[in-house]
């Protein structure tokens, strides 16, 4: 035979040599597959975790702050009568002055 006219053992030989390569090549993606499947399984599991983490300060920060909207109305309505109530000891004071007090106290 010529050099030309291949061998069919050899052509044979390369055709198990591809197959081999590719079913390396399929085990190993199939491998990274799994292991990328995995991965995302629970990267899924802490995203769960994180948004009920989320969904918990949420809940906190919105308790907060209808407690602090509470307190402001609180100490805004304390003022009001505070300064009510000022008000009322200055208009004493000040008619106690006009009645001829002074401020002289009577011991």
């Amino acid at each position: 035979m010529t050099d030309s006219v291949e061998q069919p053992s050899s052509r044979l030989d390369r055709i198990e040599q591809m197959l081999l390569l590719t079913v390396t090549t399929v085990g190993d993606i199939a491998k990274q597959q799994q292991n990328n499947t995995q991965a995302i399984a629970q990267l899924t599991t802490r995203l769960d975790q994180l948004t009920i983490k989320v969904d918990n300060l949420t809940d906190e920060v919105n308790l907060l702050t209808d407690y602090f909207t509470q307190v402001i109305t609180n100490a805004e309505s304390d003022r009001a009568v505070f300064q009510a109530e000022i008000r009322r000891i200055w208009e004493y004071l000040l008619q106690q002055g006009r009645n001829g007090h002074n401020g002289d106290i009577d011991v």
